[in-house]
C-alpha cells in the first residue's frame, strides 16, 4: 500500500499484554471495538485481542479479531514491505470475514506499530522476516489448538508467504495469495510497458516526459519503480482503481479514528515503510516462483485485481497455470486496483470465505 504524503494523527494508545506461547491469550481487550451480536452486546467465546509479542528477538504487534475463537486460524501477511493494514481493519474487514476465522494482523518487524529506528540492515534480512512468520505461526497454531492455519498475503505479504512455504509449509492449510508478484523482473517490466503505453495514448505530455527521464527502465532501481508506480495510480491500474478510495482511508487514519494505533505509530506510519522499503526491496530483484517454486504440497489459491498492474493479472495467471499443487484457484475481482482488500473490501472477503470452505470439505 504504497502512497504519498505523511500520516499526522491523533490517536488512542493502546497497551496488551505479552503473547505467551502456551495456554490463553491476553484477556478480552474491552477498549477495543468489540465484535458485537444483533442486539449489541460482545459475542459470547469471541476474542478481540492487541499484543506485543517477541518474534525473533524483536518486539512486534498483533491483532486478534474473531466472532468465535474455535474458527479457523487465518493470519494476513500486509504488503509492502512496512505497508500495514491493521490502522484500517474496522474499515475493510468484513464482520462476515470475522464469523469464519480467527483473523490475525501483524505488524511486521519495522513496520506500523512495530516500527524501531533501532534496528539494523541485518535485522531486516529477508531471511528475518520468514522466521518471524514461521515463528508467529507455530505460536498461533499452539495458542487456538490447531494444527494448521490458513496463510494470506497481500503483494509483498504474498511474497513472504512463498517463500515461508518453502522453508516449511508443515504448519499451513493453504495459502491464500493476493496480488502475487510472481516475477520481480518481468512484473515491473510489464507494469512499465502499460504506463507508457497509456500515456502514449492518452497524449499525456507530463507522463511522457517522466517516462522518457527513467528510459531505459531499470526493474532493479527503486526510483523507476516508484515514477512507474506513480504512473500507475495515475490511471487507476495502480494501488487502487476506485477513485477516492484512498482518500477515505488516509482521512479516516489522519483524524486519529484508527484505535489500534497511538499518535506516535500513526505519525511513524510513512517512515516505517520507508526504511523498510530501502532494507528489503532491493533483496527481491531476484524474485521469481517460476524457478524457486514450481511445485507444492498444499492448496494455493491466488486472487487478483482486474486492474493490477503493479502486480500484473498475466502473470498470475501464467504462473497458477504451470504451478503443481492438490488444488489451486485464480479469482479475478473486477475494477479493482492492486490494494485488493481495501479497493474491494466485500469481494475479497467473500473469496477468502469461499476458499477456505472449500479447503475444509476437501479435507474431510
Amino acid at each position: 500500500m504504497r502512497k504519498t504524503g505523511s500520516i499526522l494523527a491523533a490517536g488512542v494508545l493502546l497497551v496488551a499484554a505479552s503473547f505467551a506461547g502456551k495456554g490463553p491469550a491476553a484477556a478480552q481487550d474491552d477498549t477495543l471495538p468489540q465484535i458485537l451480536d444483533e442486539q449489541g452486546n460482545p459475542v459470547p467465546g469471541s476474542v478481540v485481542a492487541l499484543q506485543k509479542i517477541n518474534l525473533g528477538g524483536v518486539g512486534q504487534w498483533i491483532l486478534i479479531r474473531g466472532s468465535d475463537e474455535t474458527k479457523p486460524v487465518l493470519l494476513v501477511l500486509h504488503g509492502g514491505p512496512g505497508e500495514t493494514m491493521m490502522p484500517w481493519v474496522d474499515l475493510f474487514q468484513r464482520r462476515e470475514l470475522e464469523e469464519n476465522f480467527v483473523v490475525v494482523h501483524w505488524d511486521q518487524r519495522n513496520a506500523g506499530k512495530s516500527y524501531s529506528s533501532a534496528l539494523s540492515g541485518e535485522d531486516l534480512d529477508v531471511e528475518a522476516y520468514v522466521d518471524d512468520t514461521l515463528e508467529l505461526a507455530d505460536l498461533l497454531t499452539r495458542r487456538f489448538r490447531q494444527d494448521r492455519i490458513f496463510l494470506a498475503g497481500v503483494s509483498w505479504g504474498s511474497a513472504l508467504g512463498f517463500m515461508a512455504l518453502e522453508r516449511n509449509s508443515s504448519l499451513f492449510r493453504a495459502f491464500i495469495a493476493t496480488s502475487e508478484l510472481v516475477d520481480w523482473q518481468r512484473s515491473q517490466t510489464a507494469g512499465f510497458q502499460w504506463a507508457r503505453a497509456e500515456a502514449e495514448s492518452r497524449n499525456d505530455r507530463q507522463a511522457l516526459e517522466t517516462i522518457a527521464s527513467i528510459e531505459p527502465f531499470d526493474p532493479a532501481d527503486l526510483g523507476d519503480i516508484d515514477a512507474k508506480n506513480r504512473l500507475l495510480d495515475r490511471y487507476g491500474g495502480g494501488d487502487f482503481h476506485t477513485e477516492g478510495r484512498w482518500q477515505g482511508y488516509l482521512d479516516y487514519a489522519t483524524s486519529g479514528q484508527s484505535p489500534y494505533y497511538s499518535a506516535a505509530e500513526v505519525k511513524n506510519y510513512r517512515e516505517s515503510i520507508e526504511a523498510s522499503e530501502r532494507a528489503v526491496l532491493p533483496q527481491l530483484a531476484g524474485y521469481n516462483l517460476f524457478e524457486d517454486y514450481p511445485v507444492s504440497d498444499i492448496p494455493i489459491h491466488f486472487v487478483s485485481g482486474a486492474e493490477d498492474h503493479e502486480t500484473p493479472v498475466e502473470l498470475v495467471e501464467e504462473y497458477a497455470a504451470e504451478l503443481k499443487a492438490p488444488d489451486k484457484s485464480l479469482t479475478i475481482i473486477q475494477n479493482t486496483g492492486h490494494n485488493v482488500p481495501f479497493d474491494a473490501p466485500k469481494a475479497w472477503a467473500d473469496t477468502l470465505i469461499r476458499i477456505g470452505k472449500e479447503v475444509i470439505a476437501r479435507e474431510q
